[in-house]
């Protein structure tokens, strides 16, 4: 009986052992943080947009002609862009940034006058969406501006930059040139409510001249996002799982040890 005791004492001490070791290591599995990862297309016209190889400066004259400005996505622009301008401003990328850093360059000569953001892809029927679109309509004092846009996601007054986005033309205050980007959340986004940063830079002197937020707009406010590998129900979580399932069944072998030690304990007592 002795021997039997103390067997299931042992037993009982490696099994605790084994539960103390394991949690830490699950424990650093979990909150160990994904890299961000995104990918996105713009469109404008109700077409994918294609850049130019380079932009005329911005003006206040009257433009000769809507044929020599406009933007086109046909195949002869589209072999016009280089390598460099694919990589022109990706400084913004991967900068985090908070409400407080933003500082407008420009008085009154930029702004964003609506933003449209529309929620896609929810795989899993969670309420939370891998994809969307925001689509803006800035406006500008100058017949016709150079600019690119710099969007960010972020909770709590904190933003990520996830994407930016080619130069483009905007004229003056017409409605019509609109330009929307369209993101996927490919990974390092867990299943929450983001807000939307759009910064808008002039692409003369890169100057921050225009912004909105979600304080700025509640359409860019409490997003139900979550990257495309949330998707899903990952092998990784079942695993996790089983381990808790494992660790339950060892109080079945606590409590069995210690009746025996009470029952032996009462024995010599009598």
């Amino acid at each position: 009986m002795k021997n039997l005791v103390l067997a299931l004492t042992a037993y009982s001490a490696i099994a605790t052992l084994q539960l103390a070791l394991l949690s830490p290591a699950h424990a650093n599995s979990d909150s160990k943080s994904e890299d961000k990862h995104v990918t996105s297309n713009e469109f404008r016209y109700d077409k994918p947009f294609v850049a130019s190889e380079s932009l005329l400066p911005k003006t206040t004259g009257e433009l000769a002609s809507d044929s020599l400005v406009e933007q086109s996505a046909d195949s002869t622009v589209a072999q016009q862009n280089t390598v460099s301008e694919t990589n022109k401003h990706q400084q913004h990328l991967g900068v985090n940034k908070s409400s407080s850093d933003i500082v407008v360059s420009s008085v009154n000569e930029f702004w964003i006058y609506e933003s449209w953001v529309t929620l896609e892809q929810d795989i899993d029927y969670d309420g939370y969406h891998s994809t969307f679109s925001i689509e803006f309509d800035a406006d500008t004092i100058f017949t016709r501006a150079p600019v690119y846009a710099v969007l960010y996601l972020g909770k709590e007054g904190v933003y990520d930059a996830i994407h930016v986005s080619s130069e483009f033309y905007i004229y003056s205050e017409d409605s019509t040139d609109t330009f929307t980007i369209e993101s996927s959340l490919v990974s390092g986004f867990p299943p929450s409510e983001y807000d939307i940063l759009l910064e808008l830079y002039d692409a003369d002197t890169e100057e921050l001249v225009a912004f909105t937020d979600a304080y700025d707009d509640s359409a860019l406010a409490y997003l139900p996002l979550e990257s495309e590998n949330n998707e899903y129900i990952v092998e990784d979580t079942v695993v996790i799982v089983e381990e808790h399932g494992g660790a339950w069944s060892l109080l079945p072998l606590f409590l069995l040890g210690g009746i025996v030690l009470v029952r032996h304990s009462r024995q010599r007592n009598i």
